[in-house]
């Protein structure tokens, strides 16, 4: 249960394995539940302060459920719906998984990808190409395809998707959920892979996904136009967003394979799809553990209570003597995300081993991603990477596009490896501060020469981008593109 900043409501996530038993890795979802203290219980986190609408049990009748037991399906925040599928054996056109609701109220599957076979895991060989997730008011503005948009679902029921039941699509596997709440506003992030089979072997990846909810996780959405955020004070003041999202080739695996991107303008508040914040451009490279880090509370230290004559009412201020912004207050619209790049090669004998680090901030409540672009500088963000490529090789669709993703390497760049980062913020976001792991291997690959804990502090100035900004990787010397 992660609790919000004013102790009456929290949310409850758990990954929900859709056939068992299952070996790690195996199809998942992530679910989520939403407690809200209902004013009628001693402890707000009490199990009866589920949000709910169907109740059975509830007079203790069943001595399993003395409390009852909620009738309603969990949020699926990672269920998407599959559109188009081939057959990895012999490479066919062939039916996605599909759902009846003709003879059940939460809905019968046509799919069981365990019992296909004998051997686990390898009874069924669907590949999942394309896939969108409902609710989402985002509209294609470029893209090497035409992507299968809400309006064109022609899914009739109610549950399109953060109602989905697991088994609607037991072909792709969710891991990894975190997030935090801040009075009503959810950041949660999970990593995915369309393909559990495949992503099982390394043939398929793990990208990192990204949802926020402005309502206490009643509803998904990008930054709005107009309310206040957690601190009571800022304005979310959204504009709308671009996110991209990257596709499945029909070749699997292998080098040099080109995947169908497109991406998605979204006005402010508008029911939003989870973002793809890796945009990883090669199958060798998978996601391994994501973290994040809020801004800090306010310093108070230092702080009084003033008097602002023009409306008359008492305000709080805060000086630390600087001469601008004042770091020791917190700025609720940024965040911090660091996610870890495995090797895609090496999941089929075992877990991928850990790679790089990169880092970005999250501005405007999460509708951008910056390392170099300032929206004090342009408020456009005209200059973001991969909007602009900065002379980087990026995905020709991204260009132009007015997607803002920018994430930089944390860790030296080199052969070293880096994994298990823990990360603090500063008040107003200006700072990251990060430690983890870093190691060297020999020359045959197998043993450790060298092992340390690293720590790194960043730090971004408003109003200032570097000469040498959107060289991304801390530079290879070789002019090798290095983002992921």
């Amino acid at each position: 249960i992660t609790k919000a900043s004013d102790s009456t409501s929290g949310l409850l996530a758990t990954p929900s394995w859709k056939q068992g038993p299952m070996r790690q890795g195996g199809p998942a979802d992530t679910m989520l539940r939403r407690i809200v203290d209902q004013g009628t219980s001693v402890n707000p986190y009490a199990f009866t302060n589920m949000v709910c609408d169907s109740w059975a049990y509830e007079d203790g009748s069943n001595p399993y459920y003395p409390d009852g037991v909620c009738m309603d399906p969990a949020t699926n925040l990672s269920g998407v719906v599959p559109d188009t599928c081939v057959d990895t054996d012999g490479g066919a056109d062939i039916a996605c998984p599909t759902v009846d609701f003709t003879a059940s109220t939460y809905g019968i599957g046509d799919t069981d990808p365990i019992l296909q076979g004998q051997v686990q895991g390898e009874g069924n060989t669907s590949k999942v190409l394309t896939w969108h997730q409902c609710p989402s008011d985002g509209t294609q503005t470029v893209g090497d395809i035409t992507a299968v948009t809400c309006a064109d679902d022609d899914r009739e029921d109610a549950f399109v998707n953060l109602s989905d039941q697991s088994w609607y699509n037991p072909l792709d596997v969710s891991k990894g959920h975190r997030g935090f709440l801040d009075g009503d506003m959810v950041m949660y992030l999970y990593a995915w892979s369309p393909n559990w089979r495949l992503n099982a072997k390394g043939s398929d990846r793990y990208e990192l996904y990204v949802r926020r909810s402005f309502d206490g996780g009643a509803t998904w959405t990008t930054t709005p136009s107009s309310g206040t955020a957690g601190d009571g004070v800022t304005s979310f003041n959204g504009d709308g967003t671009v996110t991209c999202e990257t596709y499945r080739s029909t070749d699997t695996g292998g080098g040099g394979i080109v995947e169908p991107r497109v991406c998605n303008d979204y006005a402010a508040g508008a029911a939003e799809q989870a973002r793809n914040i890796t945009q990883h451009q090669a199958m060798r490279i998978t996601t391994l553990d994501p973290r994040y880090a809020a801004s800090a509370a306010t310093i108070e230290a230092g702080c009084v209570d003033d008097t602002d004559p023009t409306i008359d009412v008492s305000v709080m201020t805060c000086d630390d003597l600087s001469a601008d912004n004042d770091s020791d207050l917190r700025d609720p619209s940024r965040y911090f995300m660091v996610f870890e790049t495995g090797d895609n090669t090496t999941v089929e004998v075992g877990e991928a081993e850990p790679l790089d680090l990169f880092y970005g901030r999250a501005i405007n409540f999460g509708d951008d991603y910056v390392v170099w672009a300032d929206e004090v500088v342009d408020s456009t963000l005209a200059n973001c990477y991969p909007s602009d490529p900065h002379e980087d090789v990026v995905p020709e669709v991204l260009v132009d596009s007015g997607f803002c993703n920018e994430f930089d390497r944390m860790n030296a760049a080199g052969d070293s490896h880096s994994s298990e980062g823990d990360l603090e913020s500063n008040p107003d976001g200006s700072k990251l501060y990060g430690v983890w792991a870093e190691w060297v291997f020999d020359e045959s690959g197998e043993e450790v020469v060298e092992s340390d804990a690293n720590a790194r502090r960043i730090w971004w100035i408003d109003d200032y981008i570097p000469l040498d900004a959107w060289d991304f990787g801390q530079g290879t010397g070789d002019g090798t593109p290095v983002n992921p």
